[in-house]
């Protein structure tokens, strides 16, 4: 069956030119900047935004066993955590023992910094912008506005691989149907960490049968690598650790934004039952996939891949806070609707998107910062919503994509498939 048409971006789009933008721009990372250093101080120990990066030494830790002969799945690393991941993860993060600790951390500061700025540039590319420099200028200071939403500073500040992942699927996926090996990157995404597997399942779903070939093969790939390199290690993954989610953290702790976590905070037990849990990640499975393929169809390439990754969080059994670094490239698209449409209001949208992100914070009596919306104290009423707040946004966004881009006989009459100017954009929702 031939695949659907893919819009064209609109060549040569710019960014406003008017001060005005630019300048908004400014003031909201100024803004950022001071809260990093005001709300909770960059040097605070153990919770500024420079002083942790946990998660990067134990992945440091997980890199030193493939240097001896230690197992890797078979003691806690680095802070007493267990490794999660696949094993050529591990490989992958061998060389991270070339240096010290402490210039690890920096450098994974730089890097997610780095990447984030990435990420946001390719998201405007495959919108259709022209690269100049106040596309560059403006991505700089978008990258320091989002560092202010919860899932990118957690994962700053822990030194995870969330946005790498993201940078990975969102260069590849965002690349014409038919690219040399388009789907590579999703493959390795995969063997790197298993969740990014469900973009395999939309490629398949999409139908664009060689990218999802190409990404099976590009797993398969880091599976042999793992065994050829740390065999043992490989088999007890394979065979056992995969199945040990108790090694991530408690199912109901608030920061696990997960459909799981979500039903065992609202049922108040340890893990939610094991068929309801099924049936609700099925649902939300059907939900965001069918979403992200009616996108597709409409040409939109960059929404589709937005709500998979949404979709993969959602139903991840465990999935932190910082896993939701997918809501970036959807700030974008609301950001590009709002420029389409050339309205003041419109700028209600992404605002709205933004503000459950954000790094609400509360001070605990003994010093514990908690940081995001679900982690914040609040009456009995609302306490529901915050313990749902990043699946609730999910659902929402989602069911909004399936109602904007429904088919119908109006817009089959109005409109060919596929809009050329409407690439990536996302459905119209009105807020009230």
């Amino acid at each position: 069956m031939t695949p659907p048409p893919r819009a064209t971006p609109a060549a040569g789009r710019a960014l406003p030119s008017h001060p005005l933008f630019l300048g908004s721009l400014a003031a909201l990372a100024l803004a950022v900047i001071v809260a990093h250093d005001r709300v909770v101080p960059m040097g605070y120990p153990l919770w500024g935004l420079f002083q942790n990066g946990l998660d990067l030494l134990v992945y440091r830790s997980g890199g030193a066993t493939v240097l001896r002969p230690v197992g890797l799945y078979d003691h806690a690393l680095h802070g007493g955590m267990w490794f999660t991941y696949p094993p050529f993860s591990a490989i992958l993060f061998a060389p991270l023992n070339a240096v010290s600790a402490e210039l690890t951390t920096i450098l994974g500061y730089l890097a997610n910094f780095a990447i984030l700025y990435l990420v946001v540039l390719l998201c405007w590319r495959q919108l259709g912008y022209r690269q100049d420099r106040r596309l560059y200028v403006a991505t700089g200071l978008m990258t320091v506005v989002f560092t202010w939403l919860e899932p990118v500073r957690t994962t700053i500040w822990l030194g995870q691989i969330n946005l790498l992942l993201m940078l990975l699927i969102v260069w590849d996926l965002g690349r014409p149907e038919g690219s040399r090996l388009r789907g590579i990157g999703v493959g390795i995404a995969t063997g790197i960490k298993l969740t990014p597997g469900l973009f395999i399942v939309e490629l398949l779903v999409t139908r664009q049968w060689r990218a999802a070939a190409t990404a099976i093969a590009g797993f398969l790939a880091t599976v042999v690598v793992g065994f050829v390199v740390i065999f043992s290690d490989s088999w007890s993954y394979w065979t056992a650790v995969i199945l040990h989610s108790t090694r991530i953290g408690e199912t109901a702790w608030p920061a696990n934004q997960s459909a799981a976590g979500v039903l065992a905070r609202w049922l108040d037990v340890a893990d939610p039952p094991l068929l309801l849990w099924a049936l609700c990640a099925a649902a939300l499975t059907a939900l965001g996939l069918g979403a992200s393929w009616l996108a597709h169809q409409r040409g939109q390439a960059l929404l589709a891949t937005t709500l998979c990754g949404l979709t993969s969080a959602a139903v991840s059994p465990f999935s932190w806070g910082h896993h939701w670094v997918w809501f970036v490239p959807l700030l974008v698209l609301a950001m590009h609707r709002a420029l389409g449409a050339g309205r003041a209001t419109a700028w209600l949208l992404p605002a709205a998107l933004a503000l459950p992100l954000l790094c609400w914070t509360h001070e605990f009596p003994d010093g514990v910062q908690a940081i995001g919306l679900f982690m914040v104290p609040t009456s009995d009423a609302l306490a529901p919503l915050f313990a749902a707040v990043y699946p609730l946004m999910f659902i929402v966004v989602a069911v909004a994509t399936l109602v904007a881009l429904r088919p119908s006989p109006r817009r089959r009459r109005a409109e060919p498939e596929v809009s050329p100017d409407r690439n990536c954009d996302l459905p119209h929702i009105t807020v009230t």
